[in-house]
């Protein structure tokens, strides 16, 4: 993307073992090394373990698809209409 001149304005980064911690690591040097852009947002999880080197943790896989349908739904422009409570965590 930086070839084309174009700046990443989102990263999720997702693990649930030990092995995912290398992952993380090279996302909190990307930021702190201005590979990426001050206003990307950065979200990094761990799924089923308390942060090592994340902010954030889910429990479990479930809430882990619940925050996946989420993010599609915000993310898809016909759901900005609908008044409903579904897509809430």
């Amino acid at each position: 993307m930086t070839e084309r001149g174009k700046q990443v304005d989102f990263v999720l980064c997702i693990g649930d073992d030990r092995s995912d911690e290398e992952m993380f690591e090279i996302i909190s040097s990307a930021i702190s090394s201005s590979v990426l852009s001050s206003n990307t947002s950065v979200f990094a999880c761990k799924v089923g373990q308390k942060p090592g080197k994340t902010k954030y943790y889910l429990d479990d896989s479930t809430e882990f698809v619940n925050m996946l349908k989420v993010l599609a739904e915000a993310s898809d422009p016909d759901s900005l209409s609908d008044t409903g409570s579904e897509g809430s965590i």
